[in-house]
């Protein structure tokens, strides 16, 4: 059975000593991320993409190889980042939070300080810039007043991809709740509200 990460909540990754990745969704049984999980690999390689854009560019050449099976080449990716990023088993501090959010740890690896990929791949930064998209998103938010459903109509776009672009937008900016999202924008963008 997959899980998508719409409906994780509070999630912990963690790497065995064979190289497996394991995860645990609150109140479910622990995992090993396998190729068929794919609505956990396709969730966690959007926000990889809209986040943090270098890892995600590093893991496509790195994987490129492999590209002709997408499934696979996909799998590789996200296995890659997660076991760089996310590696003891902590209940008390989950890397994914409760708002989606990415939290990493600092990974215990024998190449630590040599490995060309760091600052990259693993611990990466967080791209913090709003794009063209999620900046439209916002104001429709904020300064329209538009649902979710009504965004995704207004722009042609599914209701999960502007979920997507809220998630981002508060992950991107630090931000928890709508109300932030509008006190936000007030302070930076006074004329449009």
């Amino acid at each position: 059975m997959n899980y998508s990460l719409r409906i994780m909540e509070n999630v912990e990754f963690y790497n065995t000593p064979d190289g497996d990745v394991m995860y645990k969704m609150q109140g479910r049984e622990v995992r090993v991320l396998r190729e068929s999980d794919r609505d956990v690999i396709r969730d966690v390689l959007a926000i990889i993409r809209d986040r943090y854009p270098q890892a995600h560019e590093a893991l496509m050449k790195l994987y490129s190889v492999s590209e002709l099976n997408r499934v696979y080449f996909e799998y590789r990716v996200v296995h890659r980042f997660i076991r760089c990023n996310f590696g003891e088993y902590d209940q008390l501090h989950p890397d994914i939070d409760g708002l989606g959010r990415f939290c990493m740890e600092e990974v215990r690896c024998p190449l630590r300080g040599e490995c060309k990929h760091e600052g990259v791949i693993c611990r990466p930064k967080l791209f913090s810039r709003l794009t063209e998209r999620e900046l439209e998103v916002m104001r429709l938010v904020v300064c329209d007043h538009l649902t979710s459903q009504e965004i995704a109509d207004e722009l042609c776009i599914s209701p999960c991809t502007v979920q997507r672009h809220r998630d981002n937008i508060k992950a991107k900016l630090g931000l928890r709740t709508t109300a932030d999202m509008v006190e936000w924008w007030m302070k930076n963008h006074p004329e449009g509200v």
